[in-house]
């Protein structure tokens, strides 16, 4: 006679909400009902690394020095931050980005592990919808290098309506510099000239602060083959 498989309530994405930081840890570490022990251990972990927020700037090298953390743990980790960083980022094409606060929902979580300066490009059909996203240059501290022939390679090759350019200040304050200022005219003068313009330039900063060049006036609305297509105000 055939034994038959308990079958097991299968939990939904809404009862993890209200599961504490050190309970989620732990089932990420130690499977579905994680043992007094292992609670126990994500409790410290958690602590270790100064909050969860502390996972964002941790390095595979830093979370081992960890007590009780080894390579496969450490590396359980990081791809759990991982994976939940491309959750949030919502990376997937045809994402309509209508304003400067859901160009900022979308692609903060990319950038919250930086500490240079990276300049994307986003690129956009006519109704604002993401064709696609491309890093086009990887600074320092302090700058990013742009040259406005690879930051439009792409969006000349796969046809795109407009572009808006997304880049991080790993200062955390998002006031552009006099250098994001002139790059920015720059490369809307470029748009302008191959008929690809520039919607927006967004410079992230902080889990919550951003800078938006088009909600500040300093890029002119676009329009986008005879449709208003530009961002809500």
């Amino acid at each position: 006679m055939m034994n038959k498989r308990k079958k097991l309530s299968t939990p939904h994405i809404a009862e993890f909400s209200e599961v504490s930081d050190d309970a989620l840890l732990a089932r990420i570490l130690g499977g579905c009902y994680p043992s007094p022990r292992k609670l126990d251990f994500a409790r410290r972990l958690i602590d270790s690394a100064g909050g969860v927020g502390g996972f964002s700037d941790i390095d595979f090298t830093e979370l081992c020095e960890f007590e009780g953390v080894g390579p496969a743990t450490a590396s359980r980790i990081l791809a759990a931050v991982e994976f939940g960083s491309r959750v949030l980022s919502g990376r997937k094409e045809g994402d309509r980005l209508n304003s400067s606060r859901v160009v900022f929902d979308r692609f903060y979580p990319l950038f919250v592990r930086e500490s240079v300066e990276v300049f994307v490009c986003v690129l956009l059909d006519a109704k604002l919808r993401v064709i696609a996203a491309r890093e086009i240059s990887r600074g320092t501290l302090t700058a990013s290098i742009v040259h406005p022939r690879e930051a439009f390679r792409e969006a000349v090759r796969k046809s795109a309506s407009a572009v808006i350019f997304v880049h991080n200040h790993p200062s955390g304050d998002p006031e552009p510099s006099f250098e994001d200022v002139r790059i920015t005219k720059r490369l809307s003068d470029v748009g302008e000239l191959l008929g690809i313009p520039l919607i927006d330039h967004i410079i992230i900063g902080s889990a919550s602060s951003y800078y938006s060049f088009a909600d500040s006036g300093q890029i002119k609305a676009a329009d986008l083959k005879g449709s208003r297509c530009v961002f809500l105000r």
